[in-house]
């Protein structure tokens, strides 16, 4: 592969290079070691001469392999450079740990007058490589410039991108109906924006398809009737405020002489005064506040209604313009980038006339990612090269191989590469080292960074964290990274094209080992991601110790009992030869000892052994002067090494899950910790808290643990909780049934900053007074879980930034009245709070309510089986209401009118008077609330999604009969432990049913005349005897929706299953679970699915074998679980009829 050595990303990296050679420490080093000063001289005259010329080095690497080789080199002496100084800055003889010594990139080199020089020679080596190459750069024609590399410039030069225009062809856009929706309605809207025009920002990756929504809006016919004047500016990186303003003013049908802003502004406004006007600026890069807020200045004059459209890769150009809304362009899904592809590869013919070209189509556009851009490129393409070998071609091909004549989308993104600032690149280049769609958390990726030294030398008056939020948040701002998935907002990924991006700029330098590996790992790779499989993980690591340079090392291994094992020998060689690593990861690894030759990493700054199976760590590992990240999740590990105190340099160390059962002594000595997930109070008398009181610079979330072991008052004010001002969480955890000295918990008052507070299993009778809102303002969530014998609640209603309040496990709590509301009748009680939950309070009784909870959105009571009165009843904001297991409540639930979630269980005597229309979700548990509540929710709501019925021993009361045409929008319904004769409802009138449930009706013995809805596609019946009995009468077959059946039941009086014709055609997932009399499956009723692909049976004791030679073709799935017969019959080479199923492409037997 052509692949580009990352030159953008060398002149930011040689830089830091440049800085560190150039330092005071290393000219010191020369002096003191007696060094030849010419020799210094030379080397500095050596880098200067080559930084110079790599701006042009960098433009003319695309155009000369010869320069691209040339790069190549040079960044490979360049890390040998660097890795040089590291180890100059790391060595001394004798080395003795002074405990208030600093991070080793910023020591001075006292120790090289006294002994003879072991770098010298190497430095000689490396300015001799330097001075070859020096001399290169001229034969090459490489001319020095006045500047070199300029933050910002783009040295790049891509292929002329034409502007572009308002017209579209709408006929050629899939996917962005919702979209085109969401901006249409924008523009047609009335918005207050006050005295500014209202702005809508369209962001998105480039090649997303930002100016084609944005076209097919400008376009549309309501809009052209909506709006006086209309014009459409392509900005693009170019951004003058005067020609800008120019360009406006011609699309806007006007004449634009001179350069005088003033004049220009002034006859804008003109144009635009009294008038309705769309404005689109489309393509723009310039994030300027002092810009935007110049040139937009005249559109303030516009009439009501006028709008402006914005195209941009970065959503910081959207947050400088103070746009109203922001829409965040996402992929395509699968089939609608199917049907762009067909329409460009295919060029109008259809597509299964070619299976062989149609197959390998759909795997080409796996590729694109949901990348309009590309998948429009690739047609286009392809339709040229129309041949199954061509097409094979390109799918085996990297994208990046593509030349710029046959494909622009690596043109388009590198642009938005080469307009990083240098030191950005250098991160977004690092980030190749992560394999296509790897899940990584933000802080993890700032930690990495700053292992490779890619957050130092910067000048600026910032730590290296805070540096890294700053670059992770601009690159994520350009879409190169993207939230995952997850609920959880921490967790990022990179598109699979910008994944690709940034294997290109990083080049041989980063690789990645996946798969069945069979090639030699090239000698200047530095980092390596790489999967150890059982099967070659032996092969892969012996190659890996080959390479003597490597900085960085992320290794996995699996899941589970089976993971790769690394043995003493693999760790002797791995940590004997690998000197050099700056970071290692060995995740998931099996790795019950870490050796004592860890010690031999000295450069480390990065070591993860998270879920390696690691019981203790060796003495040696103290000796790591370096190391700033120790990540230790879900290691069994009781205790640290007696010298942990020595690692002079960490800042996190992280312990979550870990089985700690004291903290190393003098960790307080460890000044540099920022990350401290878990503190471990000692049973000896609770005084190493104290330990604590130095570690002013923690960051995020603290749990201390063993608090109940705090005795003495003087020790808990000793921890000086106050001071860590940078805290956001803190936990602060007590081992139940030991009582505590309410002074103690009082003393350990924590810094007015936090953010979220856990106390839980806290024995006092009482909460300390700090608790209230002068001394814990900013508090967003608190959570007082399992204080068994408080008997009164702190004053909670008065903290201002309260959102999240959870009360779990205080047995002592009879009554909550006024004193939990708080004094100051001035404020609204719990003016800020959005979720209140109240669980296992035993003895609570009576809730005393007052006005407050503003805007309360989740009340949620469960398992207090005393409370009898009584609920806040005027909860404006309500948008779920949770009570469970509250046997005694007699209130009325609240009036609310936007509640979406109700669930109501275990409390009989609750009153429901009146229920919103705007429920979606709803379960219902207890024949009581059934009885009052599912009829006034089925006929009343008309957007309800999701229904489940509970625990019902009523008489049929008649519902058949219901009209419930207005519940056409629910989607699942699930009934379990109905003990009635009929069915609750007729089910064909919920047209729109996707999936049905059905679990322990035993006395239910069909489903309703009219039978199941048409469009159902999940249909799921556990333990219904008297149902399945009658199932040749439920017209399954003609179901032509159903994609997944899933059956449990003991069969009575029946050995086989399923009868023919009883399945539809259209079934996809057929499950049997423990079907204990069922003895044999009948090939009949399995003939006719051709669209089976997965067959699941569990727990069918009895069933003695599968209908082998009938299984259809479409199978891919075949999984067995607790089937003894079964899977003596068919288990893998050990099973005589294995080979009866071995065609299947997944087969698990357990």
């Amino acid at each position: 592969m052509a692949e580009l050595v990352g030159g953008a990303f060398l002149s930011s990296f040689f830089q830091v290079a440049l800085e560190k050679l150039s330092s005071n420490d290393f000219i010191d080093y020369f002096r003191r070691g007696k060094l030849d000063d010419k020799l210094l001289q030379k080397l500095q005259v050596t880098l200067n001469s080559i930084n110079h010329v790599l701006e042009e080095a960098e433009t003319k690497q695309y155009q000369s392999s010869y320069v691209k080789k040339w790069l190549g080199d040079l960044k490979h002496v360049v890390y040998e450079a660097d890795q040089l100084l590291d180890e100059i800055a790391t060595y001394t003889p004798n080395k003795k740990l002074k405990v208030d010594s600093q991070p080793s990139t910023s020591k001075v080199f006292d120790f090289f007058s006294s002994c003879t020089d072991p770098f010298e020679s190497r430095i000689k080596e490396l300015l001799e490589k330097l001075e070859f190459l020096a001399k290169q750069k001229d034969m090459l024609g490489l001319k020095q410039e006045i500047c070199a590399s300029n933050e910002g410039e783009v040295g790049w030069k891509a292929l002329k991108r034409l502007p572009s225009t308002s017209l579209v062809d709408e006929s050629s856009i899939y996917g962005r109906d919702g979209d085109k929706e969401e901006v249409t309605k924008f523009l047609l809207s009335d918005i207050d924006a006050g005295d500014r025009v209202p702005i809508i920002s369209i962001v998105g990756l480039g090649g997303m398809g930002k100016t084609t929504l944005a076209q097919l809006v400008y376009n549309n016919n309501m809009i052209q009737k909506q709006f006086e004047l209309k014009a459409w500016v392509y900005v693009s990186e170019t951004f003058n405020v005067v020609g800008l303003t120019k360009a406006i003013l011609r699309s806007f049908h006007s004449s634009a002489d001179g350069e005088d802003l003033n004049l220009l502004q002034h006859q804008l406004q003109q144009r635009l005064t009294g008038k309705k006007y769309l404005l689109v600026l489309d393509d723009v890069w310039n994030g300027s506040a002092e810009c935007w807020e110049r040139l937009l200045l005249p559109f303030n004059n516009g009439s009501t209604g006028s709008k402006i459209i914005v195209t941009t890769r970065d959503k910081e150009v959207a947050s400088v313009m103070k746009s109203t809304k922001l829409l965040h362009l996402k992929q395509l899904k699968k089939s609608e980038c199917w049907s762009m592809f067909v329409r460009h590869a295919f060029h109008g013919t259809n597509a299964s006339e070619y299976p062989n070209l149609e197959s390998i189509g759909k795997k080409i556009v796996e590729k694109c990612g949901g990348l309009p851009l590309a998948v429009k490129a690739l047609g286009n393409l392809l339709r040229r090269k129309f041949s199954q070998r061509e097409w094979v071609k390109i799918l085996e091909t990297d994208l990046w191989c593509l030349s710029e004549g046959e494909s622009n989308i690596n043109s388009v993104l590198r642009l938005s590469f080469h307009h990083l600032p240098s030191n950005l690149k250098r991160c977004f280049s690092y980030c190749s080292i992560f394999p296509r769609g790897y899940i990584f958390c933000k802080a993890e990726l700032i930690k990495l960074w700053m292992a490779e030294g890619l957050l130092k030398c910067c000048r600026i008056d910032k730590t290296e964290e805070e540096l890294g939020n700053e670059f992770f948040d601009d690159l994520e701002s350009v879409s190169f990274f993207q939230r995952s998935g997850y609920v959880d907002y921490r967790y990022f990924v990179m598109h699979d094209l910008v994944n690709d991006l940034a294997k290109s700029v990083s080049g041989e330098f980063c690789l990645r080992i996946e798969g069945d590996w069979e090639q030699d790992i090239p000698e200047r790779t530095r980092h390596i991601w790489c999967s150890l499989e059982l099967k070659d993980g032996d092969k892969i690591s012996q190659q890996i110790y080959q390479v003597k340079g490597l900085r960085s090392l992320m290794a996995r291994a699996g899941y589970g009992g089976q993971r790769f094992r690394v043995c003493n020998t693999v760790q002797y060689d791995l940590l004997s030869r690998l000197k050099y690593l700056r970071m290692l990861s060995l995740r998931f690894c099996n790795l019950k000892k870490l050796a004592d030759e860890i010690s031999n990493l000295k450069l480390l700054r990065y070591l993860d052994l998270s879920r390696t199976g690691l019981t203790s760590l060796p003495d040696s590992i103290c000796t790591l002067y370096n190391l700033e990240t120790l990540i230790l999740i879900h290691c069994p590990l009781t205790e640290f090494p007696l010298d942990f105190y020595k690692l002079v340099s960490l800042r996190h160390l992280i312990l979550k899950g870990t089985h700690i059962k004291k903290m190393p002594e003098h960790i307080g000595r460890l000044h540099h910790l920022q990350t401290l997930t878990d503190f471990v109070v000692g049973d000896q008398k609770g005084s190493d808290i104290n330990e604590l009181a130095k570690l002013n610079h923690l960051q995020g979330t603290l749990r201390i643990s063993g608090l109940e072991n705090v005795i003495d008052r003087v020790d808990a004010v000793t921890a000086n909780l106050q001071k860590k001002k940078d805290l956001d969480e803190l936990h602060m955890m007590f081992s139940y049934g030991k009582e505590i000295d309410v002074f103690v918990l009082e003393a350990l008052q924590p810094n007015i900053n936090l953010n979220k507070l856990d106390i839980v299993g806290y024995c006092g009778n009482s909460f300390p007074n700090w608790i209230i809102d002068s001394h814990l303002p900013n508090l967003v969530s608190l959570k007082l879980i399992e204080c068994k014998f408080c008997s009164r609640m702190p004053p909670l209603g008065q903290l201002c930034s309260l959102k999240e309040l959870s009360i779990s496990g205080c047995h002592g709590i009879e009554s909550i009245g006024k004193e939990f509301y708080g004094n100051n009748s001035s404020n609204v009680a719990f003016r800020s709070l959005a979720i209140l939950r109240f669980e296992k309070m035993s003895e609570w009784k009576d809730w005393l309510c007052v006005t407050g909870f503003p805007l309360l959105k989740e009340l949620s009571i469960r398992y207090c089986p005393k409370l009898k009165r009584k609920l806040p009843q005027h909860l404006p904001s309500l948008q779920k209401l949770k009570i469970s297991d509250c046997q005694e409540l007699e209130a009325s639930i609240p009036k609310a009118d936007n509640i979406v979630e109700l669930e109501l269980k275990g409390c009989e005597n609750i009153l429901v008077n009146e229920l919103p229309s705007t429920l979606k979700n709803v379960i219902l548990c207890g024949s009581g609330i059934i009885e009052s509540s599912l009829e006034l929710i089925l006929l009343n709501n008309t957007v309800l999604e999701n229904l489940f019925v509970d625990d019902f021993n009523g008489t049929y009361p008649g519902w058949n009969s219901w009209n419930f045409r207005s519940c056409d929008s629910l989607r699942h319904i699930s009934i379990s432990r109905w003990r009635s004769f009929t069915f609750p409802f007729s089910l064909h009138l919920f047209t729109n049913l996707h999936s049905l449930k059905l679990e322990d009706c035993p006395m239910i013995e069909s489903f309703p005349w009219d039978g199941l809805p048409s469009h159902l596609s999940i249909l799921h019946i556990f333990r219904c005897p008297k149902l399945i009995a009658s199932r040749e009468k439920w017209g399954l077959f003609q179901l032509n929706s159903l994609k997944e059946f899933i059956v449990s039941d003991d069969f009575e009086n029946m050995e086989s299953f399923p009868e023919e014709s009883l399945l539809p055609l259209t079934l996809d997932h057929l499950e049997l679970r423990y079907c204990s009399k069922l003895r044999i499956m009948n090939y009949k009723g399995l003939l006719h699915l051709k669209s089976l692909q997965s067959l699941h049976i569990d727990g069918c004791l009895g069933l003695e074998c599968l209908p082998e030679e009938c299984l259809p073709n479409s199978l891919s799935i075949l999984s067995i679980n607790n089937c003894p017969i079964l899977k003596q019959r068919y288990q893998k080479e050990e099973g005589k009829h294995w080979h009866k199923i071995c065609h299947i492409p997944i087969v698990r037997i357990a």
